[in-house]
């Protein structure tokens, strides 16, 4: 990452690929496009980090990459669901009420048309269903407590890597009609790329998510219990992909008939995932 600044007190990083992507825009003479992108992509994530702000959350970054940008968030999973869904869709919201204050305003002239057509690619595009788009991570959120975290994250990324594939063979499609554009071929395998990467932190947020509770345990003086029956011989990682946010789990083990034959609580299935193990640990 290529460090940049701070934004609203939150570190401002660059991706190596969007370079590549300034780079194509000025190739094509695009130099007032790329200038409005970047005034507009700034005011996508500020609306991120203000609503973040606003629910009491801090960024550890804001990474900006092609056709968009990443907020790294300290506690994602200490958020609760709809927290979740408010500071995912705060960015396109942002987007699309500074395409109404262009359109409707007397800013005229083709830095305008740039400066609308930027804040309204990046709501559009930001809002697909798809890791690590802004739309992924709120139906992720809203889905979290029926599906677990880790399978919805699942889902998701292979929406995202879909979608990649997808914009790809557009980008096939096109130059074999003889329209090359570089910026679908660069859309494409960045998206698929970032999705596979939301798919390597699951582990990472396994750990993010004891901590978290254990902060809003500290803040709040109590959680709510959820209560799960499984197979005594369940894999771990099983177990974790249940998890959800804000909720305290506790696993009962059961064998064939249901009779109980042991509890595990997350931070014991937590562990076991973090060390390889695959025995109930009772």
């Amino acid at each position: 990452m290529i460090p940049l600044g701070v934004l609203l007190g939150v570190p401002l990083r660059m991706h190596v690929a969007f370079p590549v992507m300034m780079a194509a825009l000025l190739w094509h003479g695009q130099a007032r496009a790329l200038l409005m992108m970047l005034a507009a992509l700034s005011l996508h994530e500020a609306g991120h980090a203000l609503a973040a702000r606003a629910a009491g959350q801090r960024f550890e970054c804001i990474e900006l990459m092609p056709f968009g940008g990443v907020a790294r968030m300290d506690t994602t999973l200490a958020l609760r669901p709809a927290e979740e869904i408010c500071i995912a869709l705060a960015g396109p919201f942002a987007s699309l009420l500074f395409c109404l204050l262009t359109a409707a305003g007397k800013w005229t002239g083709y830095a305008a048309q740039d400066f609308l057509r930027s804040n309204l690619s990046l709501a559009l595009i930001n809002l697909l269903p798809a890791l690590p788009l802004d739309g992924g991570r709120a139906l992720r959120a809203a889905l979290t407590a029926r599906l677990g975290r880790a399978h919805a994250t699942k889902l998701f990324v292979r929406v995202g890597v879909a979608l990649g594939v997808l914009i790809l063979a557009l980008g096939v499609w096109a130059a074999a009609a003889g329209v090359v554009n570089p910026l679908l071929f660069l859309m494409g395998a960045y998206l698929a790329y970032a999705a596979l990467k939301e798919k390597e932190t699951l582990a990472a947020a396994c750990v993010e998510a004891l901590h978290g509770r254990a902060a809003r345990l500290a803040r709040e003086g109590m959680l709510p219990v959820r209560w799960l029956a499984v197979e005594k011989d369940a894999p771990p990682e099983r177990l974790a992909a249940r998890l959800t946010a804000g909720t305290y789990h506790l696993f009962v083990l059961v064998d064939g008939s249901l009779g109980r034959v042991g509890t595990m609580d997350e931070g014991e299935v937590l562990r076991q995932v973090l060390t390889k193990r695959i025995g109930p640990g009772m």
